[in-house]
């Protein structure tokens, strides 16, 4: 029996997480690689995400964490605006 889906890409993406409220305008998700988290919320959703160890302070700053997230790319219907966790 043939579903006719197709089967959708996903890729693994190391990120680093704030884990307090910092400066505004500063995201709280940031790719290690560059970018934004916007940039790839625009055509891939949020499968799961991974901490890659508890959270870690850096000269007093706020903590923060390493994480990888796996994302699983949008069909063209569902990349209009949507994050992948349903939020908007």
């Amino acid at each position: 029996m043939t579903t006719g889906m197709k089967k959708k890409r996903q890729k693994l993406v190391a990120v680093q997480v704030a884990t307090a409220s910092g400066d505004a305008g500063v995201p709280a998700i940031v790719p290690v690689e560059g970018g934004s988290i916007e940039e790839l919320l625009a055509a891939w959703r949020v499968v799961q995400i991974q901490p890659l160890g508890p959270p870690t302070a850096e000269d007093g700053k706020e903590g923060h964490y390493f994480a990888l997230l796996l994302l699983e790319e949008l069909a063209a219907e569902e990349s209009e605006g949507r994050l992948g966790f349903g939020a908007t």
